[in-house]
C-alpha cells in the first residue's frame, strides 16, 4: 500500500528541520561533521521530493522495487533521527544545566559539570556517526537511480473508479434508499413548482458523508428518477485527480444528446441539424477548456437542466464546473457528492446557487439487517443460532453500507455458516479482517480518502490505530501526543497546538473520525474511530511498522528494531514481549491500555517520547526518570474501594528536560517531587491530589512559579483548600487554561489578566476578583453556593467572555435575578457571550429586553416543582433573546405535576427565532398527578369490576 511511501516521506519531513538545526552554532560540530550533515540533508531533501510524487500513485500501480526503496528510506530515516535526537538531548541538557548552574535550587538534576565531558565525547561520536550515515545515504541514492524511481512515477497510469458498480445496481436490490431519495428530491424542491419554476434560482444539494456510505448510489437513484423531467441532463464523476477537460467534454456530450425539442417542434430538418451539432460537439480534443465551457453554456442557456457531479474532493474542480452552469431561472438542479464537509459548505455558499448541505446518515438497524442478510443468504432472514452474533457484527458496522457489504461478502464465502466462524470474524473486526474481494473493495475506497490527505495528516490518522476499538480519545490529549511525536510540524512562528487542532477538525471534516462530546459551540472535545476505519488504518500501520499491536493474538515481530509505536492491550496483562528482549531501540510511543502488572521494564525503551500507562502501579514507573526523550507522560489507576494506593514519582523526575505534558489527573499522588521545578518545557500539568499533605503547598507553588512555559493547569483536590494558588505572582504569561476543583475560601485573590479559560468549584458566592480586570477571559466554568444580583453584574462586565457555565447549589431568593441589557454603568452586559449554561435547583433568572444580545446557545437545567414553589410561574423572558439559535432544557420532574411540567416546557417555546429545541424530562416516575387526573382516576376505579380490582 501507499502507506510505505507516505510514512517514508513523513519521516523525512520531520528529520530535515533537525538536520538544519544541527548546522547552527548551538551544536558546535566540527567542520567535517558539518559538511557531512549538509550532504545528508541535501540528499534526503531530494528523496523527499521523489517520495512525495510516488505517494500520489495508486498503491496497486507502484513498482515493487520502488516500495522496497521507500521502505529502506523509512528505516534509515528512523535511525538517523534517533541518532540526532540522542545527541541533541545531551547538548540541550548541558546547556540547560549551565544556564542554571549558579543556584542549587534551579540546576538540573544531572549537573552541568557531569554533562560537559559527555558532551565533548558526544561531539566526537556524532562525527563518526555522521560519516557512517553519509555512506548509507549514498547507497540509498544509488538505488534510486538503479530502480529508476522518478521514471516509474511519471509513467504510472490513473486508477479505475472503484464505485462504478454502484451505478448499475438493480434498484430493486437497494436497501433503505426510498426514504433518502425522497428526502433529496424534497430538498431539490421538485414538487409544486408549476408556473413559478421559471423564476427559480439554480438549486444545489450537496450530499456529504464518508467513503462507502452510499452517496453515489443515492445520488444516482435520485438522478434516474428525475432525469425525465429535464431538458438536459449530465452525470460526471470528478474523482481524486480529475482531468477537467475530459469532464467538461463529457458534460457537453451528455447535455447535447439530451436536448429536447418543444412539444410543437416536430420539424425533421431541426432534428437533423441537432444530430449534426451533437456530432460536431463530440470532437473536442483540440478545443480549449474555455471553448468547451462556452458550448455548454450555450446548450444550457434556455433549457432546464439536471447535473450530477459525483465524488468531488476539493473546490478547484467545482469552480471550473460552476462556470458552465447557466443562470436561466428555469428551476435547474445540481446534485453533488463529496466526502469533505468543508468542500460541501464552500460549494453551497456560492452566490450563483441556492445551496444546501445534506449529511448522509447511516442505515437504520432494520435496513442494516436487511442488507446484511440479503448479501449473505439472498433473503432477509437469518438462522436463529446466528442472530445474536449477527447483531454484534452490525453494531460494529454502525449502519455503514460498505462495511456491512464487506463483512457480509466475507461470511458468504465461508464453506459453511457456523456460529464459531461468525464469532471469529466478529473478533477480527478492527484488528485485521481476512482478505477477500469485499474487504479489498472497502480498503480501496477508504484508501482514496487516505491518498487525498497531506502527508502530515496521513501520519496523524495512522497514529489513531494505537488506541483500542471504541476508545473515546480526548481532543487535547491526542493533539499533545501528535506534537510529542513530531507529527505536527510548522514554521518557526507557528503555534503547534493550533495547527494540531486544525488537523483534528480536518479529520472530522473528511469523515475519517467521529466527533464526540460536542459542546454548545459545536466543537468536539473528543473523537472515536469507526471500527472498520480502525481496521483499515490498523492494516496500513501494521504493513509498514507504523504501529505494532500486541493483544495476545499476534506473535512478537521477528525484527524488534522495526517496532516504532507499541500498543499493549491484552486484558490478561500478558504483554507478549519475550523476556530475553533487552532493548527495543526505536520505540517512540508505548501505550498500555490493559493491566500493566506484567509489562516489560521501561529501561528497554531508550528513545521513548510518549508513555501512557493505564492501571499502573509503583513498580511500572521504575526508571521513568531515565527516559530523557520523554515529552508526554500520562499515568492512571483504577480506583479500589478497599485500598487506595498512591503513586510516588521518583525524585529524579526533573531529568525529563523535554517533557511537555504531565498528566496525573487519574492517578493518586501524595506529593510532587521537588525536582518538578526543573521541567522547564512542561506546557500541560494535570494532577489529582487525593491524599494531599498541606505542608506541600509551598512546594507546589514553587513548582508553578518555575514552569514558565505552562499553558494549561488542572488540579483536582476536592478535600483541600488551594486558596494559596489564587495569586497573580505564580501564573506564567503563557497560561491560558486554569481548572481547579477544591474548597475555595479566598475572597480577595486576584488572577492574571491574560488567562483565557477558568474553571473553579465550588465557591460560597462569586469571588470579587472575577471582574472586568480579567480582560482575556473567554471561557468561565464556576460553581457557587449562592448567586446574588451583584454577581450577575460582575459576570456581565467580563469584556471577552464567550462561554459561561454557572451552577448554583442552593435555592435562590424569592425574587428572580435580572439579566439586563447593560451593566451598572452604560456598557453592554455580556457583550461577547454566545454560549450560556445555567444549572440550579430553581430557575431564578429572568432575561429582560435587550439581554445577552449575542447569545446563540442556551442550556437550562432546573427543578420544575421547586421553581413553581419559589417563583409561582415560569416566566423566564426567553422571548427577549433575539439571537438565540439553540435551546437545550433539562427538567427535574420529581414532585411536579403533569401540568407544571408542561407549563415549564411551554415557557421555553416563546422565542420568535424558533431555535433548535431539545427538552429532556428526568425522574418522570416520581411526578405527581394533577387534581383533575386524580378525579378521573377515581371515577375510572369506581367503574371497575371485581375482576379488575383483583388484577390491580
Amino acid at each position: 500500500m501507499e502507506v510505505v511511501v507516505s510514512a517514508s516521506a513523513g519521516m523525512l519531513e520531520a528529520l530535515l528541520p533537525k538536520l538544519a538545526k544541527m548546522l547552527t552554532d548551538e551544536y558546535k560540530l566540527h567542520k567535517g561533521a558539518k559538511e557531512g550533515v549538509q550532504y545528508i540533508r541535501d540528499e534526503l531533501e531530494s528523496m523527499e521530493a521523489a517520495l512525495a510524487k510516488v505517494a500520489e500513485v495508486p498503491p496497486d500501480l507502484l513498482d515493487k522495487q520502488v516500495k522496497l526503496w521507500a521502505t529502506k528510506v523509512r528505516k534509515m530515516s528512523y535511525n538517523i533521527e534517533d541518532t540526532i535526537d540522542s545527541f541533541m538531548v545531551l547538548v540541550d541538557a548541558a546547556a540547560g544545566g549551565q544556564s542554571g548552574s549558579g543556584s542549587s535550587t534551579t540546576c538540573c538534576c544531572v549537573g552541568a559539570k557531569s554533562l560537559l565531558p559527555r558532551t565533548y565525547k558526544a561531539r566526537g561520536d556524532i562525527a563518526a556517526e555522521i560519516e557512517r550515515i553519509k555512506k548509507e545515504v549514498e547507497e540509498v541514492s544509488k538505488r534510486r537511480e538503479r530502480y529508476k524511481v522518478d521514471s516509474i512515477v511519471a509513467a504510472a497510469p490513473s486508477a479505475s473508479d472503484p464505485r462504478l458498480l454502484a451505478l448499475y445496481e438493480d434498484e430493486a436490490k437497494l436497501v433503505g434508499i426510498d426514504h433518502s431519495r425522497e428526502e433529496i428530491i424534497k430538498l431539490l424542491s421538485m414538487e409544486g413548482q408549476g408556473e413559478g419554476a421559471s423564476e427559480q434560482k439554480l438549486r444545489l444539494v450537496s450530499i456529504v458523508g464518508p467513503g462507502g456510505m452510499g452517496k453515489t448510489t443515492l445520488a444516482n437513484a435520485v438522478y434516474q428518477k428525475l432525469q425525465g423531467k429535464f431538458g438536459c441532463t449530465a452525470f460526471v464523476s470528478v474523482s481524486l485527480q480529475p482531468n477537467m477537460k475530459n469532464i467538461l467534454s463529457s458534460i457537453l456530450r451528455q447535455v447535447t444528446s439530451k436536448i429536447k425539442d418543444d412539444e410543437e417542434d416536430n420539424d425533421k430538418n431541426k432534428r437533423v441539424r441537432r444530430q449534426e451539432s451533437q456530432k460536431h460537439y463530440g470532437n473536442t480534443e483540440t478545443w480549449s477548456e474555455k471553448e468547451i465551457i462556452d458550448k455548454i453554456r450555450h446548450a444550457l442557456e434556455k433549457r432546464r437542466y439536471l447535473i450530477l457531479i459525483d465524488d468531488i474532493w476539493d473546490e478547484k474542480p467545482w469552480k471550473i464546473i460552476k462556470c458552465v452552469l447557466a443562470e436561466n431561472k428555469l428551476g435547474s438542479k445540481v446534485i453533488m457528492t463529496t466526502r469533505n464537509v468543508d468542500v460541501a459548505r464552500s460549494c453551497c455558499s456560492s452566490d450563483k446557487v441556492d445551496g444546501i448541505v445534506h449529511e448522509l446518515q447511516p442505515l437504520s438497524d432494520c435496513d442494516s439487517e436487511q442488507l446484511f442478510y440479503y448479501k449473505i443468504f439472498g433473503n432477509y432472514g437469518c438462522p436463529a443460532e446466528l442472530k445474536v452474533v449477527s447483531q454484534k457484527i452490525l453494531e460494529k458496522c454502525e449502519g455503514w453500507p460498505l462495511g456491512i457489504i464487506a463483512i457480509a461478502s466475507l461470511l458468504a464465502n465461508k464453506p459453511s455458516q457456523t456460529k464459531d466462524q461468525w464469532c471469529s470474524v466478529y473478533n477480527s473486526i478492527s484488528t485485521g479482517l481476512e482478505n477477500n474481494h469485499g474487504v479489498k473493495d472497502m480498503r480501496l475506497i477508504l484508501s482514496l480518502s487516505y491518498r487525498d490527505m497531506p502527508l502530515q495528516l496521513r501520519a496523524c490518522l495512522l497514529y489513531l490505530s494505537i488506541f483500542p476499538e471504541d476508545q473515546i480519545i480526548g481532543r487535547d490529549d491526542l493533539i499533545r501526543r501528535w506534537i510529542a511525536e513530531d507529527l505536527v510540524r510548522g514554521r518557526q512562528d507557528d503555534n503547534l497546538y493550533e495547527l494540531g487542532d486544525k488537523y483534528f477538525n480536518e479529520l472530522i471534516n473528511r469523515s475519517m473520525i467521529q466527533p464526540t462530546d460536542v459542546d454548545a459551540f459545536g466543537r468536539a472535545q473528543a473523537c472515536k474511530v469507526h471500527d472498520l476505519v480502525l481496521e483499515f488504518i490498523t492494516f496500513l500501520s501494521a504493513e509498514e511498522d507504523f504501529v505494532t499491536i500486541l493483544n495476545g493474538q499476534q506473535p512478537f515481530p521477528p525484527q524488534p528494531d522495526s517496532i516504532h509505536r507499541l500498543s499493549l492491550r491484552n486484558s490478561k496483562g500478558e504483554h507478549g514481549i519475550p523476556q530475553a528482549t533487552k532493548r527495543l531501540p526505536h520505540v517512540r510511543t508505548l501505550f498500555v491500555s490493559s493491566r500493566a502488572n506484567s509489562m516489560p521494564p521501561l529501561s528497554i525503551f531508550p528513545v521513548l517520547r510518549v508513555l501512557e500507562l493505564e492501571q499502573c502501579t509503583r513498580r511500572n514507573i521504575r526508571g521513568v526518570e531515565n527516559l530523557v526523550h520523554l515529552r508526554y507522560l500520562r499515568l492512571s489507576q483504577v480506583y479500589h474501594y478497599y485500598y487506595d494506593v498512591c503513586i510516588k514519582l521518583p525524585e529524579e523526575i526533573g531529568n525529563l528536560q523535554f517533557l511537555q505534558t504531565l498528566d496525573l489527573k487519574e492517578a493518586r499522588i501524595k506529593e510532587l517531587p521537588s525536582t518538578v521545578v526543573h521541567l522547564r518545557q512542561v506546557r500541560v500539568l494535570e494532577i489529582s491530589l487525593r491524599k494531599w499533605d498541606k505542608r506541600c503547598e509551598e512546594r507546589l507553588l514553587q513548582c508553578l512559579c518555575n514552569l514558565k512555559q505552562l499553558e494549561a493547569l488542572y488540579i483536582f483536590a476536592p478535600d483541600y483548600s488551594l486558596d494559596f494558588m489564587l495569586r497573580v505572582d505564580w501564573a506564567p504569561s503563557h497560561l491560558r487554561r486554569f481548572t481547579v476543583c477544591a474548597h475555595q475560601n479566598e475572597e480577595n485573590a486576584s488572577l492574571a489578566a491574560f488567562v483565557h479559560w477558568l474553571a473553579f468549584s465550588p465557591f460560597s458566592t462569586l469571588p470579587k476578583w472575577i471582574n472586568s480586570s480579567l480582560s482575556h477571559l473567554s471561557n468561565l466554568s464556576i460553581v457557587v453556593k449562592i448567586l446574588l444580583q451583584e454577581d450577575i453584574l460582575s459576570l456581565g462586565c467580563l469584556p471577552a467572555l464567550c462561554s459561561l457555565y454557572l451552577q448554583v447549589i442552593e435555592a435562590p431568593t424569592k425574587e428572580r435575578l435580572e439579566i439586563t441589557e447593560r451593566t451598572g454603568g452604560h456598557a453592554i452586559a455580556f457583550c461577547c457571550l454566545v454560549n450560556f449554561r445555567f444549572m440550579s435547583r430553581a430557575m431564578g433568572l429572568v432575561f429582560r429586553p435587550g439581554a445577552m444580545k449575542g447569545l446563540q446557545r442556551l442550556s437550562l437545567t432546573f427543578d420544575v416543582a421547586e421553581t413553581k414553589d419559589v417563583y409561582v410561574d415560569f416566566n423566564f423572558g426567553l422571548e427577549n433573546l433575539t439571537s438565540l439559535q439553540a435551546l437545550d432544557v433539562e427538567l427535574d420532574c420529581r414532585c411536579a405535576t403533569t401540568s407544571e411540567v408542561q407549563a415549564a416546557e411551554d415557557a421555553t417555546y416563546l422565542n420568535a427565532n424558533h431555535p433548535t429545541f431539545h427538552v429532556s424530562r428526568h425522574f418522570t416516575e416520581d411526578m405527581r398527578c394533577d387534581q383533575v387526573e386524580q378525579i378521573h382516576e377515581l371515577e375510572t376505579m369506581r367503574s371497575w369490576t371485581c375482576q379488575d380490582w383483583a388484577m390491580w
